[in-house]
């Protein structure tokens, strides 16, 4: 299957490779497919990018990388709609937003990304923990 995007021009994704939202991002409610496209080899970045919008790509980021105490607490009712029954099926990643001075790039930590990786799903998971802040300095303060 080829797509039109912005950024990466027409690409060829295998549909294997599409992730499934449970629900959409909150901001974008017409869009839940995305695949994961690596930003380089050697770069933590990667690009989230919408199938249906060819305009519509996040810059995501595994927090463990910036930030290694941070944990998601998932309800039961996350977990369900992720169909997770194992914890090494997750993976946690963080919308970056980074600005025309990328030292000061921030982090979403309030409202991770969270996918079952075998079964390709994933969601927005909004914490209720408001020492989580939603523009966390990857570099520090």
């Amino acid at each position: 299957m080829k797509i039109q995007t912005t950024r990466f021009g027409e690409i060829e994704i295998n549909e294997e490779e599409i992730i499934q939202l449970t629900q959409p991002l909150l901001g974008f409610p017409d869009y839940h497919r995305y695949i994961i496209k690596d930003h380089s080899e050697d770069s933590p970045f990667k690009w989230f990018q919408a199938i249906d919008e060819g305009a519509l790509a996040f810059v995501i980021l595994d927090p463990q990388l910036f930030k290694p105490d941070y944990q998601v607490y998932l309800t039961n009712n996350d977990t369900e709609e992720l169909a997770l029954n194992n914890a090494d099926d997750a993976a946690v990643y963080c919308l970056v937003v980074i600005p025309n001075d990328p030292k000061k790039m921030t982090a979403n930590l309030q409202a991770p990304l969270v996918f079952n990786r075998p079964k390709k799903l994933a969601k927005q998971v909004v914490l209720n923990n408001p020492d989580l802040p939603i523009k966390y300095p990857v570099f520090g303060g």
